[in-house]
């Protein structure tokens, strides 16, 4: 099964419009979609972009996967695949679910080794995150988009995933199916203080529990997780791997860039806070 689209130009619903190579989309007023060889359908319009390459480049991507695929963050993963195994016992079954914010689908792919009998779909406003996406597994619908207007129909999912990524509430409340579930990761405040010890003079606290103030009356906090571990990067390639996954990337100077190029190992914990929101 797969996640209902809507066209991104229109608002009408997508459906398969080349019936002979099951390759393209299109809608009632003839807006047309092709997939792209990889995999994926490109649904962000040149017209909705704030540049001409948005969201995270290609190094970042790849510094991302090699991370990642090293199992430094598995327990999150568990975590995120933890909390909807519990959840779903209470949803009919099968899932339809969107990771939001994909990035590279780490997580998505995750979710749906999961629940292999469910709609699963992931989307990210980066062409090679998603390019990277497809790589990972061909049971997952990945899309080019914004979190930010989701070529998705309303009401279609039961859950909407966000690690890291920007929530957006009115998007989300059109998503998601009555009594339907969000699960939000962010950082703790000590999150990643290994790393920001050595490239900052002072540290302070990632604020935390911003987005609740955010949060619209017709959501509400259901319960709020601790996702903590600690983590022993052993080589200098992993610790600027994790540097570049990082927003700290763009603001390093050279110097500490270099500070961290230095090190043989770094001891690092990550702190995040896992936030299960419903739908009224």
């Amino acid at each position: 099964m797969t996640i209902t689209l809507r066209c991104p130009v229109c608002h009408e619903p997508l459906a398969q419009s080349l019936p002979s190579s099951g390759s393209g989309l299109g809608c009632s007023q003839n807006h047309q979609f092709d997939q792209a060889r990889q995999g994926y359908f490109n649904l962000l319009p040149g017209h909705k972009k704030r540049s001409k390459n948005p969201g995270d480049d290609k190094t970042m991507v790849q510094a991302r996967t090699r991370f990642l695929d090293k199992g430094y963050y598995q327990p999150v993963a568990d975590s995120l695949a933890g909390i909807l195994s519990r959840l779903s016992e209470s949803i009919e079954n099968p899932l339809s679910i969107l990771d939001a914010g994909c990035g590279e689908g780490y997580y998505t792919e995750r979710l749906q080794q999961t629940f292999p009998d469910a709609s699963v779909a992931g989307i990210d406003i980066s062409k090679p995150a998603i390019m990277a996406c497809c790589k990972r597994s061909k049971a997952i619908q990945w899309l080019v988009g914004s979190v930010n207007d989701i070529p998705v129909k309303d009401q279609e999912l039961d859950v909407i995933v966000s690690v890291f990524s920007r929530c957006d509430w009115h998007e989300f409340a059109r998503l998601l199916k009555p009594g339907g579930h969000l699960l939000v990761l962010a950082p703790g405040e000590q999150h990643l203080l290994g790393l920001r010890q050595v490239i900052y003079e002072t540290v302070r606290p990632y604020p935390v529990d911003k987005l609740l103030e955010q949060l619209p009356e017709h959501f509400s906090l259901t319960e709020t997780l601790p996702v903590q571990g600690d983590m022993q990067l052993n080589s200098t390639d992993d610790i600027m791997d994790l540097l570049a996954m990082t927003p700290h990337y763009w603001h390093v100077k050279p110097s500490q860039k270099e500070k961290l190029a230095n090190l043989g190992a770094l001891q690092c914990s990550f702190d995040m806070k896992l936030y299960v929101i419903q739908r009224a």
